[in-house]
């Protein structure tokens, strides 16, 4: 049973389904905004392995001055893979402040839903497996959207 058929039941309150459908778009971007930081994360690491390894490791001569060091990270290819490397950086920091903002909004709402458990839910009816309302519903959260709601 989704959250809708829930509230068009009468076993969840409107304001139970807003709140409750707020959580599954919050958990949404918060994932999303994961998966970004770890991609500019492996984009950022992988750049900055390549400038490293061209600069000092295929190269068959030593760097024996400031000179040389000068040099080899002026070639347009480490310039470019530096450039690139600053921008991956940005993304980066973008990225990850924003998988912050995410999880401290989710975790808020979560902490809210929580604290609130005795407002939001105030009938505790059993069905016919003696299991409330409460807990299909936060089984069905659980199982469809791994989201926790029976304990902070």
């Amino acid at each position: 049973m989704s959250l809708k058929e829930y509230r068009d039941n009468g076993q969840i309150s409107g304001v139970l389904f807003t709140i409750l459908t707020e959580m599954i778009k919050r958990k949404k971007v918060k994932e999303r905004w994961a998966r970004r930081e770890a991609a500019a994360g492996i984009s950022l690491m992988l750049c900055a392995g390549i400038v490293i390894v061209s600069t000092f490791l295929l190269n068959a001569r030593a760097i024996r001055s400031i000179h040389d060091f000068y040099m080899r990270i002026t070639q347009p290819f480490s310039v470019s893979f530096l450039l690139l490397s600053l921008l991956f950086l940005l993304v980066f920091s973008y990225t990850h402040s924003e998988r912050e903002d995410a999880d401290d909004d989710y975790d808020d709402l979560k902490d809210e839903i929580i604290e609130r458990t005795d407002e939001l839910w105030p009938s505790e009816e059993v069905d016919v497996q003696s299991d409330t309302i409460r807990f299909n519903v936060l089984t069905y959260l659980k199982k469809e959207f791994d989201i926790n709601l029976f304990y902070k």
